[in-house]
């Protein structure tokens, strides 16, 4: 009995290594496969100060906060927040594209995906034809392009479409701001 008791408890310890193992495992290959342009994304972790660019209105200056969540699986940034024109966008991996949906002041949510690296310090969302049916037809945010300057200082242009087509530029310049 007591060498039933023996071989039971090896057994189980033998499975709990084996699973723990096959844990460590996938969680080694979700770190080794790190998104270049999601890197990028998490690294805006703060807060910045936003810089009218030419032409702009005083109502797009204010704060931009970065914020990495989820277990580093999400980045959720907040614009303007506090403010009337406040609006989140949530950046994410989702298969092997590089994604965001935006909460935007017009009261919609288009969704982005992140064309092919042309550059490592640019990045340009785009909305893909047939993933926003439902907002194809009001106006939204379909573009937003960031050019990331430095380590402190980022570039931002997003593109509203009203009635199918681009209408309106907004370009941000953003400054880190200092602890």
């Amino acid at each position: 009995m007591k060498a039933h008791w023996i071989r039971t408890i090896v057994f189980a310890s033998a499975v709990g290594l084996v699973i723990g193992a096959g844990a460590e495992e996938k969680q080694a290959a979700k770190e080794v496969a790190k998104h270049p342009g999601f890197e990028k994304i998490k690294a805006l972790a703060g807060t910045w100060e936003v810089t009218a660019g030419p032409g702009e209105h005083a109502a797009h200056s204010g704060t931009v906060t970065y914020k990495v969540t989820a277990a580093g699986s999400a980045v959720v940034e907040t614009l303007f927040g506090g403010s009337d024109h406040e609006m989140v966008t949530v950046y994410y991996v989702e298969g092997k594209d590089l994604a965001m949906t935006h909460y935007c002041m017009l009261q919609n949510r288009p969704q982005m995906r992140a064309e092919k690296l042309s550059s490592p310090d640019k990045i340009v969302f785009k909305c893909r034809e047939g993933d926003n049916r439902g907002i194809e037809a009001e106006d939204h945010m379909h573009q937003a392009t960031f050019t990331f300057v430095d380590a402190d200082h980022l570039k931002s242009e997003w593109i509203l479409y009203k009635q199918g087509k681009a209408d309106s530029t907004h370009s941000f310049e953003l400054k880190r701001k200092k602890k």
